[in-house]
């Protein structure tokens, strides 16, 4: 017989959240590769409040995006809602890193995603704190 044990955290990777914005953490930036072999930053977020499925307070929920250098029109709202100033005119020479990024709060929309058969939460669109 199998015996599992939960912590804390795992209920948090295994919750959903109902869609809407809720303030998050930007808890970790990495390079990292594409299964296709192309360059990527994976960004590793947490939600700070929100509510579960249930309507009950859900905070430390762990949140997932990842942006393509490649593609970079995908990325500007989540640099702007960090203080980028990215505007109508482009910005060049911005860093997406660990030091630029990490620690940093800011709204991100959280709407229903799937993936193989099962739901998560997926981070739609990104705001700046204040807004």
């Amino acid at each position: 017989m199998a015996l599992f044990d939960f912590t804390a955290e795992d209920v948090a990777r295994g919750t959903l959240l109902q869609p809407g914005w809720v303030i998050a953490e930007v808890k970790e930036v990495k390079d990292a590769l594409t299964k296709g072999n192309e360059s990527c930053v994976k960004i590793s977020l947490v939600a700070l409040d929100g509510l579960d499925d249930a309507g009950e307070a859900a905070p430390n929920v762990p949140l997932y995006t990842q942006f393509m250098p490649q593609y970079p029109s995908f990325a500007i709202n989540f640099m702007n809602a960090l203080g980028a100033g990215i505007g109508k005119t482009g910005k060049a020479g911005i860093q997406m890193n660990q030091a630029t990024c990490g620690g940093k709060k800011l709204k991100v929309y959280v709407k229903r995603g799937e993936y193989n058969g099962v739901f998560k939460n997926e981070v739609a669109d990104y705001r700046p704190l204040d807004s």
